[in-house]
Protein backbone atom coordinates (compact mmCIF):
# COMPACT_ATOMS: atom_id res chain seq x y z
CA UNK A 1 0.00 0.00 0.00
CA UNK A 2 1.30 3.54 -0.79
CA UNK A 3 2.55 5.64 1.81
CA UNK A 4 -0.35 8.39 1.16
CA UNK A 5 -2.79 5.57 1.24
CA UNK A 6 -1.51 4.93 4.73
CA UNK A 7 -1.47 8.45 5.70
CA UNK A 8 -4.93 8.76 5.04
CA UNK A 9 -6.15 5.51 6.87
CA UNK A 10 -3.90 6.93 9.96
CA UNK A 11 -5.89 9.89 9.50
CA UNK A 12 -9.41 8.69 9.94
CA UNK A 13 -8.16 5.86 12.16
CA UNK A 14 -6.78 8.41 14.83
CA UNK A 15 -9.84 10.59 14.56
CA UNK A 16 -12.62 7.82 15.27
CA UNK A 17 -10.47 6.28 18.13
CA UNK A 18 -10.13 9.79 19.66
CA UNK A 19 -14.10 10.74 19.27
CA UNK A 20 -14.28 6.94 20.62
CA UNK A 21 -12.00 7.77 23.88
CA UNK A 22 -13.65 11.35 24.45
CA UNK A 23 -17.03 10.06 24.05
CA UNK A 24 -16.41 7.32 26.18
CA UNK A 25 -17.79 9.28 29.65
CA UNK A 26 -20.16 11.70 27.78
CA UNK A 27 -23.72 11.74 26.77
CA UNK A 28 -26.41 12.54 24.25
CA UNK A 29 -27.25 15.62 26.47
CA UNK A 30 -23.29 16.58 26.99
CA UNK A 31 -22.85 16.57 22.72
CA UNK A 32 -26.29 18.70 22.44
CA UNK A 33 -25.71 21.45 25.65
CA UNK A 34 -22.18 21.73 25.62
CA UNK A 35 -20.65 23.75 22.45
CA UNK A 36 -17.33 22.93 22.84
CA UNK A 37 -17.65 19.35 23.42
CA UNK A 38 -20.21 19.42 20.21
CA UNK A 39 -17.62 21.81 18.39
CA UNK A 40 -14.39 19.37 19.17
CA UNK A 41 -16.76 16.17 17.81
CA UNK A 42 -17.90 17.93 14.81
CA UNK A 43 -14.30 18.77 13.82
CA UNK A 44 -12.80 15.47 14.15
CA UNK A 45 -15.51 14.06 12.23
CA UNK A 46 -14.84 16.39 9.35
CA UNK A 47 -11.85 15.64 9.17
CA UNK A 48 -12.40 11.62 9.18
CA UNK A 49 -14.35 12.48 6.29
CA UNK A 50 -11.90 14.68 4.67
CA UNK A 51 -9.15 11.84 4.53
CA UNK A 52 -11.99 9.31 3.42
CA UNK A 53 -12.45 11.94 0.87
CA UNK A 54 -9.61 12.33 -0.23
CA UNK A 55 -8.49 8.39 0.00
CA UNK A 56 -11.22 7.72 -2.38
CA UNK A 57 -10.00 10.39 -4.41
CA UNK A 58 -6.55 9.38 -4.65
CA UNK A 59 -7.08 5.44 -4.18
CA UNK A 60 -10.37 4.48 -4.92
CA UNK A 61 -9.62 0.78 -4.42
CA UNK A 62 -8.72 1.48 -1.23
CA UNK A 63 -11.46 3.17 0.31
CA UNK A 64 -13.89 0.83 -1.25
CA UNK A 65 -13.16 -1.55 0.98
CA UNK A 66 -14.53 0.09 3.73
CA UNK A 67 -17.92 0.22 4.18
CA UNK A 68 -20.33 2.68 3.84
CA UNK A 69 -17.21 4.70 2.49
CA UNK A 70 -19.64 7.05 0.53
CA UNK A 71 -21.98 7.39 3.52
CA UNK A 72 -19.21 8.67 5.57
CA UNK A 73 -18.24 11.05 2.84
CA UNK A 74 -21.60 12.50 2.65
CA UNK A 75 -21.70 12.83 6.28
CA UNK A 76 -18.53 15.32 6.20
CA UNK A 77 -20.01 17.38 3.88
CA UNK A 78 -23.52 17.62 5.66
CA UNK A 79 -21.23 18.55 8.77
CA UNK A 80 -19.42 21.17 6.43
CA UNK A 81 -22.32 22.81 4.34
CA UNK A 82 -25.22 21.26 6.17
CA UNK A 83 -24.55 22.67 9.46
CA UNK A 84 -28.04 24.57 10.14
CA UNK A 85 -29.43 21.02 9.65
CA UNK A 86 -27.37 18.89 11.71
CA UNK A 87 -29.03 16.52 13.77
CA UNK A 88 -27.28 15.12 16.93
CA UNK A 89 -29.08 11.91 17.05
CA UNK A 90 -27.19 11.25 14.00
CA UNK A 91 -23.94 11.86 15.55
CA UNK A 92 -24.67 10.59 18.53
CA UNK A 93 -25.68 7.54 16.34
CA UNK A 94 -22.14 7.42 14.45
CA UNK A 95 -20.48 7.86 17.71
CA UNK A 96 -21.87 4.29 19.34
CA UNK A 97 -22.74 2.47 16.07
CA UNK A 98 -20.56 3.24 13.48
CA UNK A 99 -17.07 3.99 14.87
CA UNK A 100 -16.40 0.32 16.26
CA UNK A 101 -16.89 -1.08 13.06
CA UNK A 102 -14.84 1.66 11.08
CA UNK A 103 -11.73 1.47 13.37
CA UNK A 104 -11.52 -2.51 12.77
CA UNK A 105 -11.79 -2.63 9.06
CA UNK A 106 -9.31 0.50 9.03
CA UNK A 107 -6.80 -1.65 10.98
CA UNK A 108 -7.39 -4.60 8.91
CA UNK A 109 -6.53 -2.58 5.56
CA UNK A 110 -3.46 -1.58 7.51
CA UNK A 111 -2.11 -4.53 8.51
CA UNK A 112 -2.43 -5.73 5.15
Amino acid sequence: MQLEAKKFLGDMLDRARFVRQYMEDKSLDDLVNNRPIRSAIERELMVLGEAMYQLHRQFPEIAEQIDSWNKIIYFRHVLVHGYDSLNMNVIWEVIQVKLDPLVQQIESLLEE
